[in-house]
């Protein structure tokens, strides 16, 4: 008979988590007797691989789904930062909402390509070009410190790095993660190498080997590994799985072929401390690494004291009977009829618990690494074991967003979809303290579909041991209830504001380097497989149907009781304006409390400012209803020219305030995220003008905010779609538009780019804000440009800009553009400039960063027929939603070209 205890329900969140070592895995999406198949093959297999890289889509997926997949590597890819400082190819979102997508790609493609994952401190700050730059950005010592947390946490035998290190890295980032991760390499075993991690409980640890992996190295190979082998268990080359997991970069139009055919994946080993091969390589990337738990066993006992070493001596031939017991097992496992080997399993990982707790006591650095080992082989052989027993287990929860004090029902469910019984003992909830749980109800169903329903004491939290005959399903219900002062649910790297370009991770070790942190409403249990105790925890689950993608999983949520959202989040105001312009404010209230809510809602904004009406009241009677209400806000004349913030505030009928809302991320690659921000617009007063009467046509492109920002200058803008492309009047436009990266996102482009050269042609002007290659490619342009590859940026946003054309209307009407609309600008001035270009063209501007040569491709104008086409890289899209005035005061005069050009 097993021993049992009685489960504890409510925990604080940290230990109610997986163990920090592999709290960063993320189980495949294979199921069924694929899912079998590769949970077999790691078992035995006590390798460790580390990949570091800088960016989202960095990464080497071939030789990770290689690795993972392939041989049963427990391999993890570490990605400096999320991608913040990217561009969106699906949707609005930028900056930190934009690293919240990417991290969740990351994680969408590491479900295919088997690995693990982890993050640094780092933000995104954009393009840079050298790695002193991005040490500036990135304090040197902050990084390394974040790889070698990483590297105590995960424990890698093998360290390969995507980058060199070196300037042919091209982009600084790049640079900079190869640089920290050479030094990572020894600064991670060095005790006296960020003291404050030792004592939070992380050990010093030194991977064995360094491997640089192909990107930017050109010399010998030491080891390849074949990604075009075609895995009949996967049906696919792991190349062709890499390709797929690329693809889920949907944020960065990463869609690529799943090509067949060989293809290799070369590494070449390095001397960290030199950063150059090795003079006696390896024969194989796995040479010199204790693979098998009996020989790392052995290698640990060496290393061992008397008792240590003793206790760990017994043990190897007892691993070494195991590590054959799973390779016979791997052998004659047939997958679509495992029932036959779950006793051997069962058996093995019986006899693996009990090595564990032969060591489990001994405080011997040894003994606690190979405790570490035996802790994975564990679950790596709970999981195969579930996969051969063919048992499923899910934890349900009856809505996706509860608000704190809320009473909702979580269900877990196991179904014995095997041929032998299986017996579930103490699944209960676990939960963050504060929370409280009853059990509800347990449900039984036997092979033969006859249901039987047992009421449960409201005091008893202890599941009484239950048989799930084969093909039956067992489940019971829980009412808990969200603690009162629970905070609403943040990614963990955003509970903080960020320290200029590093978020700032909780004092929690458990969670340093996560994607995100374990979700809160979870369940844990154990099921008895052949005599085999299997622990089992899982987070909650919300089991959605959309009509059109199906039945959709969504993580449960704590959200506040209301939301308040002010809307737009900046406001313009010209100073010329100020006192006689009204500026429309829209304050949205959404109840998420299940009984809705009521109150009032007001604004609060500076002295001497109006504000209509003083106040509204709200009734929302439900959960999920939301009330806009529209308030006119007058600034006095004679304001200050800098930001000015108005804020919306809700009072509830018992007097609790709420000031904070969240925008949802949910995309159907994805899972859902929530980015909270205060309801609070922000009205940039300065010196502004546009020429009045103008009519815009706009060309979206991907998900830039330009024209909300030609609305807040009071222009009258248009989406032209592809009928109006197609058949439109598009000479009633002042001015026609381009999004960014139009050409690149929008086919109609291609098909009607002639109509906006003829509208030019006939007196019409056309900006066209910066695009990629296929701009350039494609001959879009009215005569001949080309872009340089890598294209031509200046990445340092305070670099000076020198105006070629200072009589040009772009830089005099209705805004005399001078040296102080070049300031406050973010992230960087320009991208994609143009390197070539017809001598139609006359450049406008020039500019470059430190220690490179001027730049005069930004933006360029040329006349045709009886219009003007500009080209433009200045990056418009970042500095506008943050209210750069310079920019605005730009965009106006490039849209007041129309004005009074030759049409006019």
């Amino acid at each position: 008979m097993l021993a049992r205890c009685l489960r504890t329900v409510v925990v604080p969140i940290v230990l109610a988590t997986t163990a920090t070592t592999t709290a960063a895995q993320t189980r495949t999406e294979y199921q069924g007797a694929t899912a079998l198949g590769l949970a077999l093959r790691p078992l035995g297999n006590t390798v460790r691989v580390l990949h570091i890289g800088a960016h989202p889509d960095d990464e080497n997926t071939a030789l990770l789904a290689t690795l993972a997949l392939g041989r049963g590597v427990d391999v993890a890819y570490m990605s400096l930062s999320r991608g913040e400082g990217g561009q969106n190819g699906i949707g609005p979102e930028l900056g930190e909402g934009l690293g919240l997508i990417r991290t969740e790609e990351l994680l969408a493609a590491r479900r295919l390509d088997g690995a693990s994952q982890f993050f640094s401190r780092a933000y995104d700050f954009g393009y840079s070009k050298t790695a002193a730059e991005t040490f500036q950005h990135w304090p040197r010592d902050s990084l390394l410190a974040d790889v070698v947390a990483v590297i105590r946490k995960y424990r890698p035998d093998i360290v390969i790095a995507v980058f060199t290190g070196t300037p042919r890295d091209g982009h600084g980032q790049h640079q900079a993660s190869g640089i920290v991760a050479r030094e990572a390499m020894a600064a991670a075993g060095d005790p006296n190498r960020f003291p404050e991690q030792i004592a939070a409980g992380l050990r010093p640890f030194t991977p064995a080997k360094f491997y640089q992996s192909p990107y930017g190295w050109r010399g010998r190979v030491d080891a390849t590994l074949d990604a075009g082998k075609l895995d009949p268990l996967l049906g696919r080359s792991y190349q062709q799985i890499a390709m797929a997991a690329r693809s889920r970069h949907k944020s960065q139009d990463m869609g690529v072929r799943q090509a067949p055919g060989p293809r290799p994946v070369h590494l070449v080993q390095i001397d960290p401390r030199t950063n150059q091969p090795v003079a006696h390589p390896s024969d194989s990337l796995f040479a010199g690494v204790p693979v098998s738990l009996a020989a790392r066993a052995t290698a640990l006992a060496e290393k061992a004291g008397p008792d240590a070493r003793a206790v760990l001596q017994r043990a190897v031939p007892v691993l070494a009977d195991y590590d054959s017991g799973v390779a016979q097992v791997r052998r004659d496992m047939p997958l679509m009829d495992p029932a036959d080997q779950v006793r051997a399993l069962a058996r093995l990982r019986n006899s693996l618990a009990d090595v564990r707790r032969s060591v489990a006591a001994l405080s011997d650095p040894a003994a606690v690494e190979m405790r570490f080992h035996l802790d994975d082989e564990l679950r790596q052989m709970d999981r195969a074991l579930m996969d051969a027993a063919n048992v499923k287990v899910d934890i349900t929860a009856n809505g996706d967003e509860v608000v704190p004090g809320q009473s909702f029902d979580v269900s877990a469910i196991v179904w014995n979809g095997g041929e032998a019984p299986v017996t579930v003992h103490d699944f209960a909830p676990s939960l963050p303290l504060g929370w409280s749980v009853q059990p509800k109800e347990a449900v039984a169903q036997d092979d033969g579909g006859f249901r039987r329903r047992s009421a449960i004491m409201a005091t008893d939290t202890a599941t009484p041991p239950t048989v799930v005959k084969p093909g039956g399903l067992w489940r019971r219900t829980f009412t808990v209830t969200v603690a009162k002062d629970a905070p609403p649910t943040r990614a963990y790297f955003l509970l903080k504001p960020r320290k200029g370009d590093l978020y700032q991770w909780p004092n929690d070790p458990a969670l340093w380097g996560l994607p995100f942190q374990p979700q809160r409403v979870r369940a844990a249990g154990d099921l008895e497989i052949d005599a085999a105790s299997v622990p089992v925890d899982r987070p909650a689950s919300y089991i959605d149907v959309d009509p059109h993608r199906g039945e959709v999983h969504v993580p449960v949520a704590v959200v506040p009781d209301v939301t308040v959202k002010l809307s737009p989040d900046l406001a313009i105001l010209p100073l010329n304006q100020a006192g006689r312009r009204t500026m429309e404010l829209n304050a949205q209230v959404t109840a998420h409390a299940p009984g809705g809510t009521s109150g009032t809602l007001r604004l609060v904004a500076p002295d001497g400012w109006s504000v209509e009406p003083a106040s509204a009241p709200i009734h929302l009677a439900k959960q999920g209803q939301e009330s806009t209400v529209r308030f006119s806000v007058r600034p006095p004349s004679g304001i200050e020219a800098r930001s000015h913030h108005v804020r919306a505030v809700f009072r509830d009928e018992a007097g609790h305030s709420y000031d904070v809302g969240f925008q949802r991320i949910d995309y159907p690659h994805i899972r859902p995220h929530r980015l909270y921000s205060n309801a609070t617009a922000t009205v940039r007063a300065f010196d502004v003008r546009v020429a009045q009467g103008l009519k815009v046509g706009y060309i979206a492109g991907a998900g830039d905010d330009v024209p909300d920002a030609l609305a807040q200058l009071g222009i009258q803008v248009h989406s032209l779609d592809s009928d109006a492309l197609a058949t439109g009047d598009l000479s009633q436009y002042d001015v026609i538009v381009t999004g960014i990266r139009a050409y690149e996102v929008r086919p109609d482009l291609d098909a009607h780019n002639q109509r906006l050269l003829d509208y030019v042609r006939d007196g019409g002007t056309l900006i066209v804000q910066y695009n990629k290659y296929p701009f350039a490619n494609g001959n879009y342009a009215p005569y001949p440009v080309t872009m340089a590859h890598p294209h031509d940026r200046v990445t340092d946003e305070t670099a000076a800009v020198k105006i070629l054309k200072p009589d040009n209307p772009i830089f005099n009407v209705p805004n005399k553009i001078g040296p102080d609309d070049w300031k406050g600008w973010v992230q960087e001035r320009g991208l994609y400039f143009l390197h070539t270009w017809d001598s139609h063209y006359t450049p406008l501007l020039e500019m470059h960063d430190p220690g490179e040569a001027p730049l005069d491709g930004c933006t360029l104008e040329t006349k045709l027929g009886k219009g003007t086409y500009v080209y433009t890289g200045l990056s418009l899209f970042r500095q506008l939603p943050v209210g750069v005035p310079g920019a605005y005061r730009l965009l106006a005069n490039l849209v007041s070209l129309g004005a009074h050009g030759a049409r006019r």
